[in-house]
């Protein structure tokens, strides 16, 4: 039988609140399994909200997802399956970062930051107990897509815990990868647990990245990339991914982009700038994807090259599916910028 997405399947995100999901949290609108603070793990696992959420797969209609962000694909999986225990474990709670995108988050708060140093604190203080036992029987855990892994001494000592826990764990890393380096690798001796790595960088040169990204350092990141590839072709690890949050500022470096990840061996992920947390005037500067926004179909256009359709590249279906409008939709609804 063909069923779209393996992710409730086989997949848990824990958050620093308790909360489980099965994916990024924005993708399922916030659709929780369950609080590992408050259930034991197997119910929710094996629950009734779990339940739920995986019969929308089996009946091929998505009713809990945000389709406005992941469009699931087709693969083969057998739906009556679940593993006892989920196999990929994502540890997405810490907001630790040693840069700022401008799309990314707004300035620290120290209230926020309080709040996450006592999750934090509950969650080493709970991890022997709860988390052990889902990390033993886990292929591969995910750090971080919430922060930055290598610029957080909470994350590396969760990182060296893990390790301890399952000598044979592997790791999908994602990383600003200023501080993914040789000798940061070395150090928390990673070599033979390294799985897939996402490496965000959103531009193709150093210009513009540091248009989009504050206390970046371009020319680290390529020279840790360079790295991981030859890591790649020694067989140490799976795959490499270059992410592109596209917006105004980037979108005319998309297709060199292709041309930069396939030179570093890597795939490249394009996706559509879609958290609103920025000013309704940045927002508007930024979402090139709006078919509102002056630029729209210039970017449409560019997306029609075939430079995408190249086996390296993934343009995630929002923006795949996006169409030209008509000069009376400018004149009408047109931003004036």
């Amino acid at each position: 039988m063909t069923i779209c997405c393996k992710h409730p399947f086989n997949t848990i995100q824990i958050q620093n609140t308790g909360e489980v999901y099965c994916c990024c949290c924005y993708w399922t609108n916030f659709y929780s399994f369950g609080n590992i603070f408050e259930q034991p793990f197997d119910k929710i696992w094996n629950g009734e909200k779990a339940k739920e959420f995986r019969k929308q797969f089996i009946e091929n209609n998505y009713k809990y997802c945000n389709l406005d962000i992941c469009d699931p694909f087709n693969q083969d999986f057998k739906p009556e399956y679940t593993a006892d225990y989920p196999k990929k474990v994502e540890l997405s709670y810490d907001r630790r970062c040693n840069v700022r995108c401008i799309f990314c988050r707004n300035e620290k708060n120290k209230e926020e930051e309080e709040y996450n140093r006592q999750k934090e604190k509950r969650i080493e203080e709970n991890f022997d107990k709860i988390f052990t036992p889902i990390i033993q029987k886990a292929e591969v855990v995910e750090l971080n897509s919430s922060g930055e892994l290598f610029a957080s001494k909470h994350s590396i000592e969760i990182l060296k815990k893990i390790i301890k826990i399952n000598p044979s764990i592997k790791f999908n890393i994602i990383s600003n990868g200023i501080l993914f380096n040789e000798e940061n690798i070395d150090k928390l001796d990673l070599k033979t647990h390294l799985n897939n790595i996402t490496i965000s960088i959103h531009a193709s040169t150093e210009k513009t990245y540091n248009k989009l990204v504050e206390h970046g350092n371009f020319k680290a990141i390529m020279t840790n990339i360079k790295y991981l590839s030859k890591l790649k072709e020694e067989g140490i690890l799976q795959d490499i991914q270059l992410n592109f949050v596209v917006t105004s500022i980037n979108y005319k470096e998309m297709k060199d982009f292709v041309k930069l990840a396939k030179k570093l061996n890597a795939k490249a992920f394009f996706i559509n700038y879609h958290r609103q947390i920025n000013s309704d005037e940045l927002m508007m500067k930024l979402d090139i994807s709006n078919s509102s926004h002056k630029k729209y179909n210039d970017f449409v256009k560019r997306l029609k090259d075939p430079i995408f359709n190249e086996d390296c590249c993934v343009i995630n279906d929002y923006l795949k599916n996006l169409k030209p409008v008509s000069q009376s939709f400018w004149e009408t609804f047109c931003f004036k910028q």
